[in-house]
């Protein structure tokens, strides 16, 4: 079935998915003065499994791309760690915040709203894929053809997957998580114990908390009893389940006239899991680079110093996770270790620089460890 939307003439961008990494590109595409067409599959707003978790970093690149950050639930400074018995918490200064909550229905929803009164056009329709011909992409599904298009379909894009800019992803790309609605708690903590090659988490909300656990695809038998054990545990009343792609850094992102952001370009922290600031910070570069005369190739090279990052800390996640206790053990007994990796997380340090760091105290928090001091 073919939608009409009207006759608009070719569009300069569709960007497929209204999710925040399309809103944001439609946002600034339609606000750099390209006419832009943004789609999904389902109106908004909609319900939306995500923790929900927006950093200081991303929060900051918001604010400085005119977005909104709104409706806040809450602002967390503190952070517990825990596990195995024993936990560490880390604080950001008083002005300054580790984790604000938002719920991704109506978070969301602003910022397709926002798209659309910057002179973006949003419709509802399923896009089942693209065909690219002619110097043109053709929108399968859709009466609709773009000069180029935005594959920001999430973690299983149609536009990535027919267009051929990437294949399927490996197990090894892929992280699932599983979450619900616990009762109020006093303090957000992630829970490095609660499931195998992965993490629990609890964010505390203004009258319930998001809480859930999440793994690597591989243990993902594990990860489920691991998730009916914490929602037993924390009385968790379940609500979804998604993956999150972490392999975009040894995929290609954009080939022609096809841009990959966000989920779609499996531009996920290996480490945490954290998306949404990949997803705003990829949406921002691929903007951009529709000024060049290369595009693709313009977004790629911009994007180079994140998918390092990304690559940084897959290596790093391969590292810890199957030593958990170990490396948590270490950050127990040296929290600067603990405090100084949280920093990185919110964007304060640079991810490299802090593991530099941290490997070059292993010997003495380990020695820490041992004697119990």
């Amino acid at each position: 079935m073919t939608i009409p939307v009207g006759n608009v003439g070719m569009w300069d961008v569709t960007v497929v998915g209204a999710g925040p990494s399309g809103s944001t590109a439609a946002y600034l595409l339609a606000r750099m003065g390209f006419k832009t067409l943004l789609v999904d599959m389902r109106d908004l707003p909609r319900p939306k499994p995500c923790g929900g978790g927006i950093t200081l970093k991303a929060a900051r690149l918001l604010r400085d791309l005119d977005l909104p950050m709104e409706p806040v639930e809450v602002l967390h400074r503190d952070v517990v760690v825990s596990g195995y018995g024993r936990e560490v918490t880390v604080s950001t200064p008083p002005d300054e915040f580790a984790i604000a909550l938002v719920r991704r229905e109506l978070f969301d929803h602003r910022l397709m709203e926002r798209a659309v009164s910057e002179g973006a056009r949003f419709i509802k329709a399923r896009v089942s894929g693209v065909k690219v011909s002619n110097g043109t992409v053709r929108l399968i599904g859709l009466e609709e053809s773009a000069r180029y298009v935005f594959g920001a379909d999430g973690a299983n894009s149609a536009v990535a997957l027919t267009s051929g800019v990437r294949g399927p992803w490996g197990r090894e790309d892929i992280i699932v998580a599983m979450e619900g609605r616990a009762p109020p708690h006093d303090r957000l903590t992630f829970m490095v114990d609660a499931a195998p090659y992965g993490y629990g988490w609890i964010f505390p909300r203004r009258e319930d908390s998001n809480a859930g656990v999440g793994g690597m695809l591989d243990k993902s038998r594990e990860i489920m009893e691991a998730y009916r054990e914490f929602s037993s545990r924390f009385r968790v009343k379940h609500e979804g389940s998604w993956i999150i792609p972490a392999g975009g850094h040894g995929k290609p992102i954009a080939k022609g006239r096809i841009i990959l952001v966000g989920d779609a370009a499996g531009l996920a922290d290996p480490l945490t899991g954290e998306g949404l600031y990949y997803a705003f910070r990829s949406s921002l570069e691929a903007s951009i680079s529709m000024e060049a005369d290369q595009p693709a190739e313009t977004y790629a090279r911009r994007m180079k110093p994140i998918l390092e990052e990304l690559k940084a800390k897959r290596r790093a996640a391969r590292l810890i996770m199957p030593r958990m206790k170990f490396f948590f053990d270490l950050f127990v007994s040296y929290p600067e270790i603990a405090r100084r990796y949280m920093l990185s997380s919110i964007g304060k340090v640079e991810f490299r620089d802090f593991w530099r760091w941290a490997i070059s105290r292993v010997p003495r928090a380990l020695i820490k460890s041992k004697l119990g001091i």
